[in-house]
């Protein structure tokens, strides 16, 4: 004998304080590397359907498993809000625009006059059904998971025959666009969303979710008389349009 004792031979004894470290250590590392190896995944993913998407108008719908909305005319992908619950959404919107007014400031190079959802009292409910009626039907028209789409604003715009009675044809920076008609069609005359490629007027009942390519050049109809009060989302892949997925 060396001399050593049973209890400095006791492999499976208490663990040392060091011990304990080292195997924590190394258990996070793994969990470290498995999540970066499923964020890897999903990023990957996002790029292929991504990518896929926005070539899926070369393509027939038999071809890609799904009918694309790229450069397709408007959906309508049925009602979100009912007429209960778009008299509240009104009513927090009237009541933020009481006490701040609308913004005419937040875009740039078209500028409506509006005021963004997350500042109005329904901003998680209304989030929250739009994800739940938007999202699995735009991963129908588009082949991008569900999981996979985000808002890159949502705000609700207000026209106004004493203000901004119209907005000229342009774009958005996004994958698609919603338009949803939050008031009644007998508070205004006119208005409306023009889609210039299919020379169309789409007038929208309320509640109604339509969607559209972000890329299509559409605009707001002239209102004549009353109030027009429009929700608009712009929807792109989480994370927005980076320079590595950037709309083209």
């Amino acid at each position: 004998m060396d001399g050593t004792s049973d209890e400095e031979l006791d492999l499976f004894g208490p663990e040392t304080a060091s011990e304990r470290a080292s195997i924590d250590d190394l258990l996070q590392r793994r969990r470290d590397a498995q999540r970066a190896a499923q964020e890897e995944g999903t990023l990957d993913r996002l790029a292929f359907q991504r990518r896929r998407y926005l070539q899926s108008a070369r393509h027939t719908p038999e071809a890609l498993g799904f009918e694309t909305l790229r450069n397709a005319r408007p959906m309508n992908f049925g009602e979100a809000f009912s007429q209960r619950e778009r008299q509240e959404i009104l009513a927090s919107v009237h009541a933020h625009v009481s006490a701040h007014a609308w913004t005419t400031q937040r875009h740039g190079a078209f500028p409506t006059r509006d005021i963004p959802v997350s500042a109005t009292s329904v901003a998680d409910m209304v989030a929250d059904r739009l994800r739940a009626v938007l999202f699995p039907r735009l991963e129908a028209h588009t082949g991008i998971d569900a999981g996979l789409w985000a808002f890159r604003d949502l705000f609700v715009v207000g026209y106004h025959e004493d203000h901004q009675r119209a907005l000229e044809l342009h774009s958005d920076g996004c994958l698609a666009s919603l338009t949803l008609l939050l008031n009644d069609p007998s508070e205004f005359d006119g208005g409306g969303t023009v889609f210039e490629k299919f020379d169309l007027l789409v007038r929208q009942a309320p509640g109604d979710a339509w969607i559209h390519d972000g890329k299509l050049r559409h605009g707001g109809a002239e209102i004549t008389r009353g109030q027009r009060v429009v929700m608009v989302a712009f929807l792109d892949t989480v994370g927005g349009a980076t320079t590595a997925l950037a709309y083209r």
